[in-house]
């Protein structure tokens, strides 16, 4: 029976299912060699460092050149130039040849080129989509994602790095080469052609600045997606503050033993296919911004619950209820943002905001360390989950009786008419 979601839909899914399933093995293979190399913690903390700076600083730019190149070439570029980086790197592992340079520099490329594919991935997922199914559409994206990247990525690149250390490098650089082909697949021929059109008009008479800006504005003019985008950095801000400290936390706050420490990850996981396929359900019922407000109180008071935890129990519950509310709202977010934003201007929407969540990432691995050597850990943890409840303040605040769905067509109407 044909699916509802369309052909494109799952080629799309099944090229970022198989380029996740290979991440999946590389997190767990790159910071095991880099450790062989050294075992200094400013020398591996650099490497999360690495992988976040491209988006910081690039990131906006990236989201200008994807609204103006085909998103489906821009998808399949990014996957293949991937693949030769991380073979010649696995060559060096079997040869026992690595550097940490080479580590370094390996991040960096595949961090920059990521970039470029989920970018390009978020408008491209709406153009295959009919605007009732994005909720659908991107609960089963992520859910794939969390799937492939941290549920079977992690115990195959086990049993790899059991025979070799250098063989998931080598099949993470295969299924670059695979998701290229599934997403040359997609016929774009039967993708939306009013945004395409418009943004080769655009390419003629805009500067990169200006393009930029207009991303910007388009978050600004949007209450609701303004309000997502603020408290989706508080948000990452307060989780990642404590996330980064997480293994200090378990092993002297919880008194966790190691697998203890790895099922936490595990429940997280598994709670965000559940949220994920949850979702389009929410949102149907609840309305997006309801559903939002909703999240954001269980997500915040579930971390509020885990910085409270007396044991190994209680604070897997807790994180198997983040997995669960946090990935719900991350979903409605990516589907309100889909329909909401004009095609043409897409990427730049995703792209500013996605550079608002790399800049909130770094800082909150330096604030959390310093405010950790003073009053420890699991202060840090009760107070992010103070700051996500907040947040939900911020949409009752700031978007008092939004209806999203007369919001959404009211500015692209109004985009249309100034384009």
């Amino acid at each position: 029976m044909k699916s509802s979601l369309g052909k494109n839909y799952w080629l799309l899914w099944g090229s970022a299912a198989v380029a996740n399933l290979g991440d999946g093995m590389r997190m767990v293979a790159l910071p095991l060699v880099a450790y062989s190399v050294s075992s200094n913690p400013l020398d591996i903390a650099l490497i999360m460092a690495l992988s976040s700076l491209p988006g910081l600083i690039v990131g906006p730019l990236v989201g200008v050149l994807v609204d103006r190149f085909d998103r489906r070439r821009t998808i399949a570029w990014g996957n293949a130039l991937r693949a030769g980086p991380l073979a010649l790197f696995g060559y060096l592992v079997l040869a026992g040849s690595v550097e940490l340079w080479h580590v370094y520099l390996l991040t960096a490329m595949l961090s920059l080129a990521e970039i470029f594919v989920d970018t390009a991935s978020q408008p491209m997922l709406a153009d295959v989509l009919p605007e009732d199914m994005l909720e659908k559409g991107n609960g089963r994206l992520y859910a794939a994602r969390i799937f492939m990247q941290d549920i079977a990525g992690s115990p195959i690149a086990a049993f790899l790095l059991g025979i070799s250390a250098s063989i998931p490098f080598f099949v993470n650089g295969a299924t670059f080469v695979g998701a290229t082909v599934l997403v040359l697949l997609v016929h774009w021929g039967s993708s939306k052609p009013t945004s395409r059109s418009k943004r080769q008009d655009r390419d003629t008479r805009s500067t990169v600045r200006s393009e930029l800006l207009e991303g910007l504005r388009v978050i600004r003019a949007t209450p609701l997606l303004r309000a997502a985008a603020v408290a989706s950095t508080v948000v990452n801000f307060a989780l990642l503050a404590g996330s980064s400290l997480l293994v200090v936390y378990a092993k002297k706050d919880l008194g966790l033993s190691s697998g203890q420490y790895g099922l936490l990850f595990s429940a997280a996981a598994a709670g965000s296919v559940l949220g994920g396929l949850a979702t389009p359900r929410l949102v149907a019922f609840a309305g997006t911004r309801t559903t939002l407000i909703s999240m954001l109180v269980v997500t915040g008071g579930a971390r509020l619950a885990f910085g409270l935890a007396q044991g190994f129990w209680s604070a897997l519950s807790a994180f198997f209820t983040i997995g669960i509310a946090a990935f719900a709202y991350n979903v409605s977010v990516s589907a309100y943002q889909q329909r909401v934003t004009p095609g043409e201007v897409l990427g730049r929407v995703y792209s500013v905001t996605q550079a608002m969540n790399y800049g909130a990432a770094l800082l909150a691995a330096l604030v959390g360390g310093l405010i950790a050597d003073l009053v420890g850990v699991r202060p840090i943890m009760v107070i992010g989950g103070l700051l996500v409840m907040g947040c939900s303040l911020l949409f009752l605040s700031s978007t008092p009786g939004a209806a999203e769905d007369e919001e959404a067509n009211g500015l692209a109407e109004a985009h249309s008419s100034q384009s």
